[in-house]
Parts: structure tokens; C-alpha cells; sequence
């Protein structure tokens, strides 16, 4: 085997030459990965993010087995090409599960996947090489160091464009760092290409030196970022599904009075109006009684999916009890939303679900009131819509009511409320 094997490209020759420094740098690298593993799995379990978690994990692993390799010389019992073959490989595996990782954890799915496979096939061809052509060594490490670079500004630019606003600050720390460390890479491709040379050496030695420091930097930066959006994405997990009907997919009453409560401060600031809808589906119990609760289920998704598809998107959607929706509309004045809600009983009307081969319709009943009519307070405005829509259900359902002056209860509301009462005394 001729010296360009032997040596193990740059890497293997920066053995020979360094001191117990760089050793220490590459334990040191190693057991960096494994605690980050550690960390990350432990995470997974106890907290949950298991969200690109493992895959993480398995980067770290691969890694830090690479870093052995390459770094821990009376580890290296196989033949050198072996050896270097199997360290790109793992070198290149731990960064494609580190990208699927992060895509994972961000919702990104199978983005750049092209990109992967090609790579994937591009280090099985090196590593061929490296066990049947030793003297190409040089070369091909050169080619792996520019893959692993261009790997490395995928993974940063994956981070930096679909980090949440929330984790900006980590997104942008986690993709810098993988960014500087894609430079160096760059920079050990270039060293490796004056294999020969008399500077080639001292600049082998001193780029791994960075090398090793840098990924110490980097590694840190990665798992910190990593934890920081894994964490920001479960809170925004844990925040939604407090704030969401399971069944429907809607929001809850909670969320939606705290949806209401914004709204109505924004509509005394700018003074604005603000409509509500109350709607009841009408037999629904029926449906359950004769079927099934598991089909007046599906009634309920149906009727929920014709909802949200037939209101705007900044109006707000809830299931407040068993068959009883809500909806809220800014900007809408009570005769706006007379139209919205019977083009959403219509809607209704005319839907026809399927279950287990039977066919289910149902119709739905409306109570409509606005600030105009009810003042900017949330009770006024859920008591008065209540009112209109059990109207709508002694008038022989399946209608839309508004809810009229002569017809609200009189209870106080606060400063608006007392205005609506001082107007229903004075008609």
C-alpha cells in the first residue's frame, strides 16, 4: 500500500504529527456526542418531544463513532482503506439524520430528499474507492470534506428558513453555527487538495486543529438549538390542543372567549363592530339515539369542516357544547351576519353525510346578535345570541333569528350593557 493510504489522507497524517492535544479534542468531540445522544433520548422520553429526536440521537451516535475513528488511532484495527471507508459513511450518515432531525421537528417532511439519496450514493462510491484505489485517498477526501460542507449549509439553511418566530433567536444561532463549521469544511477540502506540498503539513494541522474546536462549538451550539425548538414547538403543541375541541378540530369555549376578549378590546379601541352567532343542530339526538354516538360524531366533523370552509379567516370558529357551535365575526354588522348565517344553515341543510351506508342530514338552527345590538361585553353577547337562537328553536327550527331589543333579558353588562338597556326602556 503506497503512503497515500497509508497516511489516511489529512486526517490520518494529522495523527501522526499531533500531540496529545488533539487527542484530548477528539475524546473530547466523541463524548460530546454521546451526552447530547443521552440528552435527546432522555428528553424524548420524560418530556416528550420525541420530534426528530431520535433521529438526532442516531446523528450524534454516528458522529461520534466517526470522530473515534478518525481521531483514536488504536481503534483503527482494520485495514486503512476499511477504516476511512466506514468513517465516511458514518461522517456522511450522521449529517443526513441530522438534517432529517431538524426537517422532522420543523414540519418540513421529505424536503430535499433528491439532495440526500444523491449523497447517500455519491459516499458509497468513495467508499468503494478508498478500499479498492488507496492512492486516491487525497482526492476523495477532499470530494467527501466539500459534501460534508454542502450538508451542513442544507441542515443551516433548513433552520434559518422555517425557524418559528418565537425561536428565531436559536434558529439563527443554531444555523450560524452550522454555517461556520460548512466553511470549514470547505477550507479542509482545499488543505487536502496540496497533498505533497511542503506547507501541506503545518496547514493539515492547523485546519484540524480548528476542525476539532470548532465542532466542540458547533455540537454545543446544534444540541442547544435543537432543545430550544424542540421545546418551543411542544409548548405550541400542549398551547393548541388546550385551546382545541379534539373531536371537531374548532376551538374550545375557553379559547374562544379568549379569542372574544381580544377582539372586543380591539373593537372599543378602533370602534369597531363585532357580530356573534350561536347555532344548535337540530335532531342531532336523534341521530345518536337511533345510530349511534359514534355516528352523531361524524355528523358533528361534518357540520364543523362545513364551518370553517363557508367563514372568512379571521373569523373564529367554536364548539362550545355537545351540538351547539359558535361563531364570532369582526367588522360584521347584524344584517352581515343574518346573510353569513343562512348561507351556513343552508350549507348545512343541503349537506348529506354517509354512515356505514345509511344517509344522515341534518339542519341547524341560528341565533344572531352584534355589538350594535348587545354592547362589547362577552356574556351580552353569548346571553342575547342564546336568546335568538332558542327563538329559532320554538319557531320551528331550522332558521335564523336575530336577537331584537324588545326580546334580551335584562341583566347589567357594565358601561355598553347599560347603554342597550337604557335603549330598550326607552322604546
Amino acid at each position: 500500500m503506497d503512503s497515500a493510504g497509508a497516511d489516511f489522507g489529512a486526517t490520518l497524517h494529522l495523527l501522526k504529527t499531533c500531540d496529545m492535544d488533539t487527542q484530548t479534542l477528539v475524546i473530547a468531540n466523541a463524548l460530546l456526542f454521546a451526552l447530547y445522544a443521552g440528552v435527546m433520548l432522555v428528553n424524548a422520553r420524560v418530556v416528550g418531544g420525541t420530534r426528530g429526536a431520535m433521529c438526532f440521537a442516531a446523528s450524534s451516535l454516528c458522529c461520534g463513532a466517526a470522530m473515534l475513528l478518525v481521531g483514536v488511532q488504536w481503534l483503527r484495527i482494520a485495514p486503512v482503506g476499511l477504516v476511512q471507508a466506514v468513517t465516511a459513511i458514518l461522517a456522511v450518515l450522521g449529517l443526513i439524520l441530522l438534517h432529517q432531525s431538524f426537517a422532522e421537528l420543523l414540519d418540513r417532511g421529505p424536503i430535499l430528499r433528491w439532495v440526500q439519496s444523491g449523497t447517500v450514493g455519491l459516499v458509497h462510491v468513495i467508499a468503494g474507492l478508498l478500499i479498492l484505489v488507496p492512492s486516491m485517498a487525497p482526492k476523495l477526501e477532499a470530494v467527501l470534506y466539500v459534501m460534508l460542507g454542502l450538508q451542513l449549509a442544507a441542515i443551516s439553511a433548513v433552520v434559518l428558513r422555517f425557524s418559528a418566530e418565537d425561536t428565531r433567536l436559536a434558529g439563527w444561532l443554531t444555523g450560524l453555527a452550522l454555517s461556520a463549521f460548512a466553511v470549514i469544511q470547505f477550507v479542509r477540502a482545499d488543505v487536502m487538495t496540496r497533498y505533497g506540498t511542503p506547507a501541506y503539513a503545518i496547514q493539515s494541522q492547523q485546519i484540524n486543529q480548528i476542525w476539532l474546536v470548532g465542532g466542540l462549538i458547533t455540537n454545543a451550539a446544534v444540541a442547544f438549538g435543537f432543545m430550544a425548538l424542540s421545546t418551543a414547538r411542544l409548548r405550541a403543541d400542549l398551547l393548541w390542543r388546550a385551546q382545541v375541541d379534539e373531536l371537531s378540530g374548532l376551538l374550545n369555549r375557553w379559547a374562544l372567549k379568549r379569542f372574544a376578549t381580544q377582539e372586543i378590546q380591539r373593537c372599543k379601541r378602533s370602534r369597531g363592530t363585532l357580530a356573534m352567532m350561536m347555532m344548535d343542530l337540530d335532531g342531532l339526538k336523534e341521530v345518536n339515539d337511533s345510530r349511534g354516538h359514534a355516528c352523531g360524531d361524524v355528523v358533528l366533523q361534518a357540520v364543523a369542516g362545513v364551518l370553517q370552509e363557508t367563514v372568512r379567516a379571521q373569523d373564529s370558529v367554536g364548539r362550545i357544547g355537545g351540538d351547539e357551535f359558535c361563531v364570532l365575526l369582526p367588522e360584521t354588522t347584524l344584517d352581515e351576519a343574518m346573510a353569513v348565517a343562512e348561507r351556513l344553515r343552508e350549507r348545512v341543510e343541503m349537506l348529506v353525510i354517509q354512515y356505514l351506508g345509511d344517509t344522515v342530514r341534518v339542519s341547524m338552527s341560528v341565533g344572531v346578535t352584534s355589538s350594535d345590538v348587545s354592547g362589547l361585553v362577552w356574556q351580552a353577547l353569548v346571553d342575547h345570541s342564546d336568546s335568538a337562537l332558542y327563538s329559532a328553536k320554538r319557531n320551528g327550527r331550522n332558521k335564523v333569528v336575530a336577537a331584537a331589543m324588545r326580546d334580551l333579558p335584562i341583566r347589567p353588562y357594565g358601561e355598553r350593557g347599560e347603554s342597550v338597556m337604557a335603549a330598550r326602556r326607552s322604546s
